[in-house]
């Protein structure tokens, strides 16, 4: 296997790199979104209590990594002020949550993007160097430019590989965001209500 990868020549550098960190941010994101991942009517129960109580947990949920949670806190925490800025303080909220999620999804977007390209120039050079190589020999044939296509066939499989694999980390986790971010906007509705009601 790894005497195969090495016939892709230099552009399997690049891909390594961008495969490695294509996985090390997959785990990374994994583990906040399952984390990130809370159930919004439990938390919004709790907040219906403390309200009943007259108490306020929600300085204790900050460090919460769930949006969810963040939004609820954020909003018992604005208790007591006019509605508008009870709803600017959770459009704040939500945007800083969906920038806290987001975090490094980008790059790996941007892998998906430019790995076939990187693919595509180990082509360009696996070619060139068969036809180098038939320009040596003063001949061609199935011997003489079989490095130089082999190369430029495992960098192209290599390229796509990676902007697959990268391609469907991307969107798994933006439809996730996505599902996320949506439950906390519902939830900073309700508890927007709870806290600042309209006149």
């Amino acid at each position: 296997m790894w005497d195969l990868l090495r016939q892709g020549g230099v552009v399997m550098y690049p891909l390594g790199f961008c495969s490695l960190l294509t996985v090390g941010i997959f785990i990374d994101r994994l583990w906040r979104f399952l984390r990130a991942d809370r159930d919004p009517q439990g938390i919004l129960r709790r907040a219906q209590a403390a309200l009943a109580q007259g108490t306020n947990p929600g300085s204790k949920w900050p460090d919460e990594p769930a949006p969810v949670v963040r939004v609820v806190g954020a909003a018992l925490d604005q208790r007591g002020h006019p509605r508008p800025a009870v709803e600017e303080h959770l459009r704040a909220t939500l945007a800083a949550e969906e920038l806290r999620l987001g975090t490094n999804l980008g790059i790996i977007g941007t892998i998906g993007n430019i790995a076939p390209f990187i693919g595509l120039f180990g082509t360009v050079l696996g070619i060139i160097r068969a036809f180098r190589d038939i320009g040596q020999v003063g001949a061609a044939g199935p011997a003489v430019v079989a490095a130089g296509i082999s190369e430029a066939l495992i960098a192209t499989a290599a390229g796509l590989f990676v902007a697959i694999t990268a391609v469907i980390v991307y969107n798994f986790f933006v439809t996730w965001q996505a599902r996320i971010l949506r439950r906390a906007q519902i939830v900073a509705g309700e508890v927007l209500n709870l806290v600042a009601p309209e006149a």
